[in-house]
């Protein structure tokens, strides 16, 4: 499946692994998982044991580098009440048995 965000198109392949940052510029984990719903697909972004889950719609996905690695999301409020304090990530990360490390 392509995706197309600001006239660049790119593969769901093509971004899993990618570090996913929030509005305010905090790492929250790695797109560990795309699950394709029907209406609108959902990321699964890994931080240590735990996920979350980000639809992808265009009023939360606000940036996809491809260039950098990076994804940056702007969460809704809700998020707080459905997850808490969300719980960003330090500089180490797990994907698929290999570590990540900041560049």
């Amino acid at each position: 499946m392509d995706l197309k965000k600001n006239d660049l198109k790119w593969k769901i392949s093509d971004i899993l692994g990618f570090e996913v940052f929030n509005q305010n510029g905090l790492r929250l984990g790695i797109l560990s998982d795309v699950v394709l719903t029907g209406s609108n697909d959902v990321w699964i972004v890994k931080c240590y044991n735990e996920e979350i889950l980000i639809p992808a719609l265009k009023n939360v996905i606000k940036e996809v580098n491809i260039a950098r690695k990076k994804i940056f999301v702007a969460l809704p409020k809700e998020y707080e009440d459905i997850y808490g304090q969300v719980k960003l990530a330090d500089d180490l990360f797990e994907y698929n048995g290999h570590y990540v490390y900041e560049d």
